[in-house]
This record gives C-alpha cells, sequence and structure tokens, in this order.
C-alpha cells in the first residue's frame, strides 16, 4: 500500500454539530465501508501513515476534525443568511 491511499474518516455529531475522527491508516476501500455504514462520516485525505493506533486520540485527526467542523460551521452559517435573505425577499415581495 502506498502512503498517498491513506484515508481518514470522520463522523458529524448531531448534538454537538462537530467532527470526531472514526478511523485513520485506511485504505480507500476501507474507507468507503465506513463512509457507507454511515451518511454523516467525511473520508479525508491522509498524506502519511499516522503513529497513533487509536483515531480518537490522534493529534492529526483531531486537528483534521477541527478543520471540517469549522468548514461545516461556515456552511451551516451562510445557510441561515441564505434563508434570512430569501424570508427578507419574500416579505418585501408581499408589501
Amino acid at each position: 500500500m502506498t502512503e498517498s491511499t491513506l484515508k481518514s474518516v470522520f463522523t458529524l455529531e448531531t448534538e454537538s454539530q462537530t467532527y470526531k475522527p472514526i478511523a485513520h491508516n485506511l485504505n480507500a476501500s476501507e474507507a468507503v465501508e465506513q463512509f457507507n455504514a454511515d451518511p454523516r462520516a467525511r473520508i479525508t485525505d491522509q498524506p502519511e501513515r499516522h503513529r497513533t493506533p487509536d483515531a480518537a486520540k490522534c493529534k492529526i485527526c483531531k486537528k483534521a476534525a477541527e478543520v471540517l467542523t469549522s468548514a461545516h460551521a461556515e456552511t451551516l452559517s451562510g445557510a441561515e443568511q441564505a434563508d434570512a435573505e430569501a424570508l427578507s425577499a419574500q416579505e418585501s415581495e408581499s408589501d
């Protein structure tokens, strides 16, 4: 297995709306198995093998989860802003 084929898998915790690492050092097919099991999961490329055996304790994976969570929060903020703009436009049309 070449290092460039490694993947990490993260899942979105619904209550906290944060991503948590659930697996790393996987090949693509293993990662897809994890992804198909949970539609809230995200697969990311992993440039090199992580030394920590447990993804939940891996500093690199924790950092990647923070980045995914930030991107998710920005997406939610953008969606809320778009909803507010659409509502405002509808209110203006009805005046």
